[in-house]
């Protein structure tokens, strides 16, 4: 796979976590009801979205098709809440090929099979996929938690109910620089659905949430789709966890960069 595809992979999959499976979470309503207001849906929403402070999967395969090419890799993922994601790729026998540290101020890329790294901040998003998110945006997909892309916090005032009406679960925001909706599954009072698409729909990015299940004391979906696409191609990451450990005592150890030589991440892209 060339390296671009990889860091796309990356970059992608930081939208995600999932837990193991114990027990399924019945639904019981279809729409929610006409009298539900927008602040109503919100608050509903920060209510019951999970809260923990720290997550560590330690077991994750990702299933990935670029352009029509099928390939399954594992990973893990460990986050300290408004502090740090780590992500290994490991599609080998445990063997650690990429890591992706982000914290709230920068993203740092390792490729340690050449022994170089690469640093941006949360502009480059923006800047090569057209996608307005910071640190906060991508915890908050990881956490299947609301938020509004590129902003740190919001109001329930920011949204509005899809063509004024609650009928179609879907909260809607948008600014000059991306539009945004949410699907709500009405039994949960959860996300189910993310779309981060641009005003001129040169890219799209669309996240869904699936089989929800309960995990010690935390409903998370068991499975994540992601379709990710522009003008030129189209993608999909289908990612399931099967092992994952919430608030316990968790160390993450940044990479010792002075191991590696830096490299200009827009090059490579261009590879």
């Amino acid at each position: 796979m060339k390296r671009n595809n990889l860091i796309v992979i990356l970059a992608v999959i930081l939208i995600f976590t999932a837990c193991k499976t114990t027990k399924n979470i019945i639904k019981t309503e279809s729409t929610l009801p006409q009298t539900t207001t927008v602040a109503e849906m919100v608050n509903r929403l920060q209510k019951e979205q999970p809260a923990f402070t720290t997550a560590n999967v330690s077991k994750m395969s990702v299933a990935l098709n670029l352009k029509g090419r099928e390939m399954n890799v594992m990973a893990t993922c460990q986050m300290v809440s408004d502090s740090a994601i780590h992500l290994s790729i490991q599609p080998f026998f445990g063997i650690e090929l990429f890591k992706l540290e982000l914290t709230p101020y920068n993203i740092i890329l390792i490729d340690k099979t050449n022994k170089k790294f690469y640093e941006s901040g949360y502009s480059f998003f923006k800047t090569r996929f057209g996608v307005d998110i910071n640190y906060d945006g991508i915890q908050s997909i990881i956490s299947n938690r609301l938020f509004v892309a590129g902003n740190k916090a919001y109001l329930p005032e920011d949204f509005s109910w899809e063509n004024n009406s609650n009928t179609s679960n879907t909260l809607v925001t948008q600014n000059e620089n991306i539009k945004q909706k949410v699907v709500i599954d009405a039994a949960l009072g959860r996300i189910t659905m993310m779309i981060l698409q641009t005003p001129e729909n040169e890219y799209k990015m669309t996240t869904e949430y699936t089989d929800f299940k309960k995990f010690d004391n935390h409903v998370f979906p068991e499975n994540i789709l992601i379709n990710a696409e522009n003008a030129n191609s189209k993608s999909s990451f289908l990612l399931t966890v099967q092992r994952v450990v919430f608030d316990q005592p968790l160390t993450m150890k940044a990479a010792n960069l002075s191991r590696y030589t830096r490299g200009d991440i827009n090059r490579f892209f261009q590879k």
